[in-house]
């Protein structure tokens, strides 16, 4: 029998609220985005290899995204039956793919017909943005956007749409390098993502919590990451465009945002940082 008073006098009292009083925090996953959401934060996504990649890509090439995770594509009957309900296309489920087709490959994308309608998914990104389905205003983020994202960002709190942004690090699936785990791993390439996205924020004068502040400051240079576990993997199966796109910081000027007023509430479309 376990006793669950154990530690509980650690516990902090009910009026505690972990998020900090700053302008900028840092958190994890799906469940920091609900979280978020629900204190009404701006919410920043941020999964670089490769949702915030292949997104960054698509909207500086004016796709409209529509984003819903696995679970909500499934209870719309599948990714045919809900690019038909959506009037959208549907990625391709394998990444490798033929010229014209769109999967989450970035590079996919950038050899696309721009201007698509695209229903994207993603096992991490794309359950992060439905996870903060109910934020005042979501962008997703990464290195090859990080100066304009910022922009974007630092604009929504002038406007008054949120008093904080929490940018979500999302991290990687333990089944993409253990087959058969469950479960998600912190991914060093989307903490030091967010951390760059925190910097540029911080450098537009906003004030960050020591997590944003901590990853901030751990940013040094994308050649870092190239020898991170989800890199290694994506070069291994053949991807290492990937990758490079993914590490290509500010190739992009413009940002994906969800668009206001849109009645599905989950369409994305590229903002510029003017915006």
């Amino acid at each position: 029998m376990t006793d669950s008073s154990y530690g509980s006098d650690v516990l902090a009292p009910k009026d505690f609220d972990p998020w900090p009083d700053r302008q900028v925090h840092l958190e994890w996953g799906v469940t920091g985005a609900a979280l978020a959401a629900e204190r009404g934060d701006a919410v920043a996504v941020v999964d670089v290899l490769s949702f915030s990649t292949t997104m960054s890509i698509a909207c500086a090439r004016d796709f409209s995204c529509l984003v819903y995770s696995g679970a909500e594509i499934a209870g719309l009957g599948g990714p045919e039956a809900a690019g038909v309900r959506l009037g959208a296309r549907p990625l391709s489920k394998k990444r490798s793919t033929a010229p014209g087709t769109v999967s989450l490959s970035p590079a996919s994308i950038l050899r696309a017909e721009p201007g698509q309608r695209v229903l994207f998914t993603s096992l991490n990104g794309a359950a992060v943005v439905s996870a903060a389905a109910a934020a005042p205003a979501v962008v997703v983020a990464g290195p090859r956007n990080a100066t304009a994202a910022a922009a974007v960002l630092a604009g929504q709190l002038d406007d008054g749409l949120a008093r904080r942004v929490t940018v979500i690090a999302c991290g990687e699936q333990w089944s993409s390098v253990s087959p058969g785990t469950g479960g998600v791993r912190p991914g060093v390439e989307d903490w030091l993502g967010a951390g760059l996205v925190c910097r540029e924020l911080r450098a537009l004068g906003l004030v960050l919590s020591t997590e944003a502040r901590i990853a901030a400051d751990a940013w040094a240079t994308p050649d870092d990451l190239r020898e991170c576990v989800s890199a290694r993997e994506l070069v291994a199966a053949g991807f290492t465009e990937d990758v490079d796109l993914a590490l290509a910081v500010d190739a992009d000027a413009t940002v994906p945002v969800r668009e206001a007023g849109d009645p599905s509430g989950r369409l994305f479309v590229g903002r510029p940082k003017s915006s």
